[in-house]
Formats: C-alpha cells, sequence, structure tokens
C-alpha cells in the first residue's frame, strides 16, 4: 500500500449534527491517527476492515457457531449419558466451571455494553476528534468521519451523556457502515434535546451559572418570545454551529430560519470584510445583564446598539468629540435611528423620527403645527441636530441663527420678539413697491421729485424680553393656527401667576426697586372717630422706605395679585397700639386738622376723655414727644422731659391729669 499523508482540518457541521466531512481515502492518500490507546487500535482495527472482510467475520463466526450446535445436537445422548455416569465430585467440578464461564461471559457482555454506551473510545472507531487547528498527518488505513474534540468542561463527558443511545437505530447504522455506505449517505446522530442540556445547566452543578445566563438581554429575547418560531428553539440551535463547540460563531444568527436574510446594506459597512466576518454581539449586547424585573421589552431594547458600540468600529470621536451621552436626549442609543441593515444612507436615518413609534405623537405639539413651524416641522434636522437633538426652548433666537448660519442665509426664519430693534429695523426698511396715491392720483413726490412716504415712528417696546430671555417663548406665546403670536394669558394677572409664585422664597427687589417705589406715592384713608363728634375720613401718606424693615408679604397677602388686605390698608393691623412712649407722635399727628381741633381748652392737659374714649387716653403718656406735637415752636432742652420743669411731676405720674378724674392742672 503507497504511503501518503493528509493534514486535517477542523470543519464546521449544520446545527445538531454530530458528523463532519467524510475525507475520502485512497491509497496515496489517506488518513490514520496514531493513539497510545490498544483498545482504541483494536476497535479501530475491526471497523475500518473493507466491507467483505467484516461480514465475511460474521459469516464464519455463524457457520463455527452453527456447527458446534449441530455437533452437540446430534451428540446429545451421548453427552447426556457421559454426564450422568461421572462422579458426583467431577459433576461439581463441572457445574462450577460452567458457573464461571456463564459469569465471566456476564461480566464481558456488561463490560462490552459499557464500553459501547459510555466509552468514546468505541466511538473513534468511526469518528476522529480534532482540537481546533489541529493538523493530523498519518499513515493511509481507513476512512473516519473528522469532528472537533470536545472543548472546555464538556470534554470529560461521554459521548452518550449528550447523544442519547437508541440501540435499533444505531444497529441499523451499523449494518450500513459495514456494508460500505460512507460519508452523509448515514444519517447523522440524533441531535440533543433541550432537556439534555437543561439536566445538567438548569438542575445541575452548573444552576447558578445559568441563572446568570437567563437574565441575559440575548437569552431572554429568545426564551421569552411568544414567536411561534422560538417556541421549539433548542440550545444546539445557537450553540452547536460547530460540532463540539458551544460557543455561537458568527453564523449562529444567520442560519437558515432565523436572520439568514439580515445583511449589513449601509454605506461602506457594507462593502468591507467586517460585514461578512463581524459577529453579530460585536454591536448587540447579548451578554448584558438585564434586571429579573424588566420586561422583555426591555431586554429587547438592550440588544439595540450603543455609542460604545459603534464608536469602537468607527472611531467616533473625532467625527463628533463634543458628543456626550448623558445629554443626547436618546442616551447616545445609535440603533434607535441607525439601522445598517436596512438603510443604505446615512442621511436614511432622518426619517425614521417621523416615522417611528419613538416620535409618532409629534403633531400633537402646538409648536410643531402652528403657523410658524408647520412648513417644515417634518424637516427635523432644520432645529434639531442630530446626535444634539434636544432644543433649549428658551433659546428662538439663538436657535433662528443657527437655521440661518446653517442654510447659508437660505432660510431666514422671523426673530422672535416684538422688540424695538425689530421694530426700528422694519421703519427704516424701504417700501415692497412705490405708493400711489387715491385712485389714479400720481405718487406724492416732494420737492427734489422723489417719492416720498410717511413712516410712522416705531414705538418702544413696552415688555422687557430681554429680561424673559430665559423663558421659553410659549410660556406667553401661541403658535396655534389663527392666533398668530397673541399672548395665552391676559395682563397684570397673567404675568402675576408666574411672577407672585412662592412669594415666601420670592425676593421681590428682583422686580420692584427702591427707587421705583419711592417714586410712586401711596396713601391709606383710615376713619377717626372720637366722641360727641362725627366720624371723619382721614388720607395717610405710604412711604415704603420707613417700612423697609417689614416683610412685604406681612401687609401684601391676597392670592396671585398680592395686593395689601382691607385690615392693612387701613394700617390698623400694624398700628392698632401705636401710642407708645417712645413713639414720634408728630410724624403722623402734625397736621392741621389736629391742630385746629386741638385748640387750646379752657382747662389746658386735661380732660382729654371728653372727646377721646377712656381706654385710649390710659394708653398715653405726656413724654416730651407728645407735648411737641403741639409746642413744637417752644422745643427747648432737650432731652429733657416737659412735665419735669412746667409741671414739676413726671410723666408717668402726669398722665393721672389726662382724665376728667385727675388731678389739677
Amino acid at each position: 500500500m503507497a504511503s501518503g499523508a493528509l493534514a486535517f482540518q477542523v470543519v464546521q457541521d449544520t446545527a445538531g449534527s454530530t458528523t463532519g466531512v467524510h475525507p475520502q481515502v485512497t491509497d496515496s492518500v489517506a488518513a490514520h491517527p496514531t493513539f497510545a490507546d490498544p483498545v482504541i487500535a483494536v476497535v479501530q482495527f475491526i471497523f475500518q476492515q473493507s466491507p467483505w472482510v467484516m461480514w465475511g467475520g460474521v459469516v464464519v463466526g455463524v457457520l463455527v457457531a452453527a456447527a458446534v450446535l449441530t455437533v452437540v445436537w446430534k451428540r446429545r445422548v451421548a453427552l447426556r449419558t457421559w454426564l450422568t455416569t461421572r462422579s458426583g465430585a467431577v459433576k461439581l467440578a463441572m457445574l462450577g466451571g460452567v458457573a464461571i464461564l456463564a459469569v465471566g461471559v456476564a461480566g464481558l457482555g456488561y463490560r462490552a455494553n459499557t464500553f459501547v454506551e459510555k466509552d468514546n473510545r468505541f466511538c473513534n472507531g468511526c469518528h476522529i476528534f480534532v482540537a481546533t487547528g489541529q493538523a493530523r498527518i498519518e499513515s493511509d488505513t481507513g476512512h473516519y468521519t473528522l469532528v472537533n474534540r470536545l472543548e472546555g468542561k464538556h470534554d470529560t463527558l461521554s459521548c452518550h451523556s449528550c447523544h442519547e443511545l437508541k440501540p435499533l437505530k444505531e444497529a441499523v447504522k451499523m449494518v450500513w457502515w459495514m456494508s460500505g455506505v460512507r460519508d452523509d449517505r448515514i444519517p447523522p446522530h440524533a441531535k440533543v434535546p433541550r432537556r439534555v442540556c437543561e439536566g445538567c445547566h438548569v438542575q445541575g452543578d452548573a444552576k447558578e451559572m445559568w441563572q446568570k445566563i437567563a437574565t441575559t438581554a440575548g437569552h431572554r429575547t429568545h426564551l421569552e418570545s411568544d414567536s411561534t418560531a422560538l417556541d421549539s428553539i433548542q440550545c444546539i440551535t445557537c450553540h452547536a454551529q460547530e460540532v463540539h463547540r458551544f460557543v455561537p460563531v458568527n453564523t449562529t444568527c444567520t442560519q437558515k430560519g432565523c436572520h439568514e436574510n439580515t445583511r449589513i446594506v449601509l454605506g461602506q459597512m457594507s462593502q468591507t470584510s467586517v460585514a461578512l466576518e463581524a459577529h453579530c454581539t460585536a454591536c448587540h449586547q447579548f451578554t448584558a445583564e438585564v434586571p429579573q424585573l424588566a420586561t422583555r421589552d426591555s431586554a429587547a431594547g438592550t440588544l439595540v446598539p450603543g455609542d460604545k458600540q459603534c464608536r469602537a468600529c468607527h472611531q467616533m470621536e473625532a467625527r463628533l468629540p463634543q458628543f456626550d451621552p448623558a445629554k443626547d436626549p436618546h442616551k447616545g442609543t445609535c440603533g434607535m435611528c441607525h439601522d445598517p441593515h436596512a438603510q443604505k444612507e446615512v442621511q436614511e436615518a432622518k426619517l425614521s423620527c417621523t416615522n417611528s413609534s419613538c416620535h409618532a405623537t409629534w403633531r400633537d405639539n402646538p409648536f410643531h403645527t402652528g403657523a410658524n413651524h408647520r412648513r417644515v416641522a417634518q424637516q427635523c434636522t432644520t432645529c434639531h441636530l442630530p446626535h444634539q437633538a434636544r432644543v433649549d426652548a428658551s433659546d428662538c433666537t439663538g436657535c433662528h441663527q443657527q437655521v440661518r448660519a446653517r442654510s447659508h442665509q437660505k432660510l431666514q426664519p422671523p426673530l422672535p420678539f416684538d422688540t424695538t430693534a425689530t421694530k426700528q429695523r422694519a421703519a427704516v426698511e424701504p417700501p415692497a413697491r412705490e405708493p400711489r396715491g387715491k385712485g389714479d392720483a400720481p405718487a406724492l413726490l416732494d420737492s427734489g421729485g422723489a417719492v416720498s412716504v410717511s413712516i410712522p415712528a416705531p414705538t418702544a417696546d413696552s415688555f422687557p424680553h430681554t429680561r424673559h430671555r430665559q423663558l421659553p417663548c410659549l410660556t406667553c406665546h401661541t403658535t396655534r393656527e389663527g392666533q398668530g403670536g397673541g399672548l395665552t394669558f391676559v395682563a397684570p394677572r397673567g404675568c402675576q401667576i408666574c411672577h407672585h409664585q412662592a412669594a415666601n422664597r420670592n425676593q421681590c427687589v428682583t422686580c420692584h426697586q427702591p427707587d421705583e417705589l419711592a417714586a410712586v406715592p401711596y396713601s391709606a384713608t383710615v376713619s377717626v372717630t372720637v366722641g360727641n363728634h362725627a366720624a371723619r375720613e382721614r388720607t395717610v401718606p405710604f412711604r415704603h422706605e420707613v417700612h423697609r424693615n417689614e416683610k412685604c408679604v406681612d401687609c401684601h397677602t391676597q392670592a396671585v395679585t398680592l395686593a395689601p388686605d382691607t385690615v392693612v390698608r387701613t394700617c390698623v393691623s400694624c398700628h392698632a397700639q401705636h401710642h407708645a412712649p417712645d413713639r414720634q407722635c408728630a410724624t403722623c399727628h402734625r397736621t392741621e386738622q389736629i391742630v385746629t381741633a386741638h385748640r387750646r381748652p379752657v382747662e389746658a392737659h386735661k380732660d382729654c376723655d371728653l372727646c377721646h374714649t377712656p381706654a385710649r387716653v390710659a394708653e398715653l403718656v405726656p413724654t416730651r414727644t407728645l407735648c411737641l406735637t403741639c409746642h413744637a415752636d417752644k422745643d427747648h432742652y432737650p432731652p429733657k422731659q416737659c412735665t419735669v420743669c412746667h409741671f414739676q411731676s413726671s410723666p408717668e405720674l402726669y398722665r393721672a391729669h389726662l382724665t376728667r378724674t385727675g388731678g389739677d392742672s
């Protein structure tokens, strides 16, 4: 037999099959591995013989057995006579020998059955297990099926631990093999059912590991799907694309019946080797952990490629140096807009804004359907820049300026505010056409023959737009059709709704400056009633600077408007007890009305209770400040008390004279 050599190479196989490529062995090129185990050599010697040798051995064995049985049957009478005439010792010895032979045959049968069912060396009679990347060069002595060697923790398992032995079917295959049937004409071994895998991974020692794996995004998406195509999915559907190698390869997802028609068609990606060789998990986070309480939709959303996956290949840091996923409303999930399996051009991602379920309700936003923006509403990227989609609604001016710049002045959106500057710009712009007089009258001409146009002077903007620049325009202005840029509220209450919120925490001086308050006069009308006289109303001036130590909200209490309450307007809520000794009475009481009403009585400084109530008089103490209310022109010797010199009594002792029951004046 001519010597030859063949380099074995690991080959792929169909899902669930344990057969590989059946290389045709010739006299010049053949393969036969050399094993140190003599049992493997014996098994291979038996199963690698030609069909006539194997069947010839069977025929010879059958003939020998038949001949032996024929001779025994013909001599059965003589053998029985011989056995019955033996002595008891001989019979006992012969019985023991038969028993030993039976035990030996039974043990040999048990050992043979165990060898066939559990010993991987029996499988070497037909299969050669080749390690990944290993090449074998051997002499030509047989015909084998090449399969991958078990790797990882599975390398200690027997073949029948996964491949359930079905004797009848295996016997049929054995007959075909002995008959010279080879290659793919022999059906592959039965696929490994899912329950076999679960016997170790769900209930066995690897249970904890499986619990972690089962919660990953990819496994939850496939195992919890309502699709009928995934109801009968088996573990080996994904984990046995290469025989005995359980790590999914790049053809796992694209196998027949799954994602076989899914291809990368986007730009240059479709033309590179990456589109053909890249594993799906390079973009889709199949093994990303998902919380157990999360829904399957959340798990499926985790599979959507993010910026980390895309930027790892495309170096997007250089293309988008300012990109910040934290500020991106899509949270850096590139796959929400970009679909390399369906979009051929990058620009097609723009169509996903208005067509996808994410922004299906964009028409519900008045800003998009208003008269100002409805013409460009579907051109999302006019305002919403890719990768920076969030727009600052408060910066209408900035947005319009950016639109002008990006369109190279082709788009001329209006300025957002009716400011004084805008009015002045409109006032100096020339009219669109030559003005004409009424009817057939010619245009008005000045003395120099030029057209005379009367342009009214622009009015100043009464609303401080610059102060409200940080607010979105839609806070005050509506964009609904037919309403133009009208206000969404009626002043002044509409303004107060915003500006008077949380009055206790607001700083009133932000809007109400002290000099502004001082320039505007305020007054309050109070009613004065004394005995034997009709009630008299009196106007009292109010000055904010005098009350600067008081809190605004102590007086301004009405909701929204923050107007003073009725009790506050009469001043009595704060000034009901105002006859204190240290008060400057003249501040309020030194008026012409009071001086006239209190002309020197017959008995001066006495009988105040003739007009005023005794309770009110009892509050008075004739201190220097009370005396100066009437005798301001007689002020001398400050800060002495007047009663000490003029009445030889202290103010506290002299107060008794203010009533009719008091002492002499």
